[in-house]
């Protein structure tokens, strides 16, 4: 059976534990207990705490009364607190001077039958870290983890779901600032204008938060998704640290149409759609093409359909005529196409715009590539009959080696 000695000791070590300051919180120093009159002043380190004002007196003494303190620091006005004891409506403890300095009134005495009222208090000053010699960068290391996390490899349209993610690993109260961006030729889903800005506090050691949204991209390739920032403030310093960046590949096919015109005699237009696949996956085009206003059709077909292959393009040949001098509006080529993922896209040309006018002395052909250009028609001299009757044949011979298959 345990002795009373042994009892005693056990009881006394336990005791020592529990008195213990915990690791990581707040440690204050006592300075002791303080008397002060009404109207009179203390000095306390950088600190000045003055007896402003007691509760009215009373012919006998009660335990509510009421004390105002105003406290200085290093001669300029900084706090003020009004303590009382056993009062409902007002503590008995402050903590002033942004967290620094702490007042915990023992007793206040006032009356008729004393020279003056005054107040005993015991105060704590708040124990100051070491002046840290590390650099802002290593401190927010050592204080925070921070890492954002996007999908290594997606297909154009789908979403992309994004974490970041924010760990503390001091035991200090943080308030946080978050800040993130997209990739060019990304857009946000399901929200295109929620903003990507958070406001968060980590008040627990070791407290972690995570932030998510959704993403996709609209074209095919290789992006780089950008870092996020954090940004937080501690005793009067900032400090920022961001995440890294990371790349994303975007896979899907990707169509670019084009639509060309060249001038011929007779007021023809000899024709041209071209379309290229500048993704990574194949797919089937359906190319759809108008007759303009003032032309027809002379030779050739104004639609087709090809396997589009990465990298690869695909031409369309045909001739029109125009019918009279008026100027011609050749409308875009239309492109339908799906991805991987059976999501049907449309793309277009530009317009080709082209004025009939009456001849000059030297014709040129014009070409349009995605912008607008106007082209000219006129009617050709003798001594280029040849050359464009030689165009001519050459585009009637390639459009028939396409029909039949002649290589």
């Amino acid at each position: 059976m345990m002795n009373y000695d042994k009892i005693v000791t056990i009881f006394v070590f336990i005791l020592f534990l529990l008195v213990q300051p915990c690791a990581g919180e707040t440690e204050w120093i006592d300075h002791g207990k303080k008397t002060l009159y009404w109207g009179q002043t203390i000095d306390i380190n950088d600190y000045t705490i003055e007896a402003v004002d007691f509760s009215p007196s009373r012919f006998t003494d009660f335990e509510d009364d009421w004390v105002l303190l105003d406290i200085f620091e290093n001669g300029y006005y900084s706090d003020g607190a009004t303590l009382a004891i056993n009062n409902s409506r007002t503590n008995d403890t402050a903590v002033l001077c942004k967290d620094k300095l702490k007042i915990v009134v023992k007793e206040i005495i006032t009356g008729f039958d004393i020279p003056s009222p005054y107040v005993e208090f015991r105060v704590y000053i708040l124990k100051e870290e070491p002046v840290s010699t590390i650099s802002p960068e290593q401190w927010i290391d050592e204080t925070l983890e921070f890492s954002k996390f996007v999908s290594g490899e997606m297909y154009a349209g789908d979403w992309i779901n994004v974490e970041i993610r924010v760990k503390k690993l001091k035991d200090i109260d943080l308030d946080l600032k978050i800040n993130d961006s997209i990739p060019p030729g990304f857009e946000l889903v399901p929200d295109p204008d929620k903003k990507l800005m958070w406001n968060l506090a980590l008040p627990d050691k070791e407290s972690t938060d995570m932030r998510k949204y959704s993403m996709k991209a609209t074209k095919p390739g290789t992006f780089t998704i950008p870092c996020a920032r954090v940004v937080l403030e501690y005793r009067g310093a900032t400090y920022t640290k961001l995440t890294d960046t990371s790349q994303i590949i975007i896979h899907g096919p990707d169509i670019n149409v084009t639509k060309t015109a060249e001038i011929l005699e007779n007021k023809s237009i000899a024709v041209t759609v071209s379309v290229k696949n500048i993704g990574d996956r194949a797919t089937m085009v359906y190319v759809t093409d108008k007759i303009p206003e003032n032309a027809e059709l002379v030779y050739g077909d104004l639609d087709f359909e090809e396997v589009a292959q990465p990298g690869k393009t695909y031409s369309n040949d045909y001739i029109l005529r125009a019918n009279n001098n008026n100027n011609i509006d050749l409308p875009p080529a239309t492109v339908t196409f799906k991805d991987n993922r059976e999501r049907k896209y449309e793309v277009k040309s530009e317009i080709v715009h082209v004025t009939v006018q009456t001849p000059s002395p030297t014709p040129s052909p014009t070409a349009m590539s995605n912008s607008t250009q106007t082209s000219e028609i006129t009617e050709p001299d003798n001594s280029s009959i040849k050359e464009k009757l030689g165009g001519i044949i050459a585009i009637l011979y390639n459009t028939i080696c396409k029909l039949f298959r002649i290589k």
